[in-house]
């Protein structure tokens, strides 16, 4: 079954703009919008599209609408994007967004994060108990190379969810499950994947710059 919008244009067709049904001149905030309302859309749990896609057709849906996001709301990136449809002749110059101001974007961050409350400091404290005295915990940071399986089996260790992480650092779950299986399809834009990989090991109370360089030595990233 192939996804039909109001551009009548099938999915896989069309170009980000359509994708995210915005005009090529929308302003930042309402990229944000369409992207969370497209996500909420495509999401596992919704009754909306359930009926109508397998899960493969979903997923594929799911991906096209992230990789449309990271590409517009990064200012370079849309910059670079929107060239390549003039070129192409399918954007007039004129129809672009002026970005005036020079405040950088966050890009996942629809809501406040509880990150820095007392509850979540308390927890930290906890974490860093549980590192301190866990031997497994010891035994995996004291690695040069860390795969996905590894950082799950942290996770793990540490009693923290995928849900719990994806609620407090606005990361799409499917994107955290791609890290702990190094499902490369699913990664996005290497400067993203670092940016969630860091939102993930902070999460846990771990270092960041020793975890990641494992990570992505790994992946032969590094």
């Amino acid at each position: 079954m192939i996804l039909q919008t109001r551009t009548m244009k099938p999915f896989t067709e069309q170009n980000y703009y359509e994708v995210l049904e915005v005009s090529p001149d929308e302003l930042p905030l309402g990229i944000r919008l369409a992207y969370k309302k497209s996500f909420e859309l495509y999401q596992e749990n919704s009754i909306a599209s359930y009926s109508f896609f397998s899960e493969e057709e979903r997923q594929e849906i799911l991906s096209r609408i992230e990789q449309a996001y990271l590409t517009l709301i990064n200012p370079e990136t849309r910059k670079e994007y929107d060239q390549s449809l003039i070129a192409s002749g399918l954007l007039e110059e004129e129809r672009t967004f002026r970005d005036r101001t020079k405040k950088p974007i966050a890009i996942y961050n629809f809501q406040k994060t509880l990150l820095d409350s007392p509850a979540a400091a308390r927890r930290s404290g906890e974490l860093k108990l549980r590192i301190e005295q866990n031997p497994v915990i010891r035994d995996l940071l004291a690695r040069d190379i860390l795969g996905g399986s590894d950082l799950q089996k942290l996770r793990t260790v540490l009693d923290v969810t995928l849900e719990a992480i994806a609620e407090k650092t606005n990361i799409r779950i499917d994107i955290l499950r791609a890290i702990e299986t190094e499902n490369l399809d699913l990664f996005p834009p290497l400067v993203y994947l670092k940016g969630f990989l860091r939102s993930y090991i902070r999460y846990l109370g771990l270092d960041e710059r020793v975890v990641l360089d494992a990570y992505l030595k790994k992946l032969g990233l590094h």
